[in-house]
């Protein structure tokens, strides 16, 4: 199997991966060096190259990793779901259940994913667009069953924003599971896209 650079994606590239993540979710992905995830991974910083081809080959494998997990989640989690609350219910459980999940990776991919370059940036744009989507989709199919009052691309933009945040103040392992937090937060946001009257 291929990463998208075309490099084989091996249990070796798999592990420089994961100490990468987890190395520029701690420091920075501009403070990390190659010689630092070479520290890591017990190897020599020349022997990094035969697994990856720059620094920005590594940010971009784990920020289109990430883009495609939230992606695949929110499918599943919506499928089959017709109603627009439900859907718009369902989309920001995954969303937080993967924040739960892949904290490190996701905190890559919120705060770093500006320091690709322009081609690198253009693609994960149109993966997150792609994503917004569903929550805009929502929206709009609740205007048009009159569930909701609200424009869908303000409204999504207020919701995700709201959803973004979470890694800086959830706590996994606190009273409230990722779908309790989704529900209560959804609640919060849902009073303004109800229609009124």
């Amino acid at each position: 199997m291929r990463s998208e650079r075309g490099q084989r994606d091996t249990p070796r590239r798999r592990d420089l991966i994961e100490i990468a993540t987890d190395l520029i979710s701690e420091i920075g992905y501009e403070q990390a060096t190659v010689r630092m995830i070479a520290d890591r991974m017990g190897i020599k910083s020349g022997s990094l190259y035969s697994h990856i081809s720059s620094k920005e080959d590594v940010l971009y494998k784990i920020i289109l990793d990430v883009a495609g997990d939230f992606l695949e989640r929110a499918d599943r989690a919506t499928e089959g779901v017709h109603d627009p609350e439900e859907r718009l219910r369902a989309l920001c459980r995954s969303h937080l259940e993967m924040i739960r999940d892949r904290r490190p990776a996701v905190r890559v991919y919120f705060d770093e994913w500006r320091k690709l370059g322009d081609a690198n940036q253009a693609e994960v744009i149109r993966l997150r667009e792609r994503y917004e989507d569903g929550f805009r989709l929502a929206i709009a199919d609740g205007i048009e069953t009159k569930a909701f009052d609200a424009d869908p691309q303000l409204g999504a933009r207020v919701l995700l924003s709201t959803l973004n945040w979470a890694p800086s103040w959830y706590v996994a392992d606190g009273k409230l599971s990722p779908r309790e937090v989704a529900d209560q937060l959804l609640e919060v946001i849902l009073r303004g896209l109800y229609t009124r009257g």
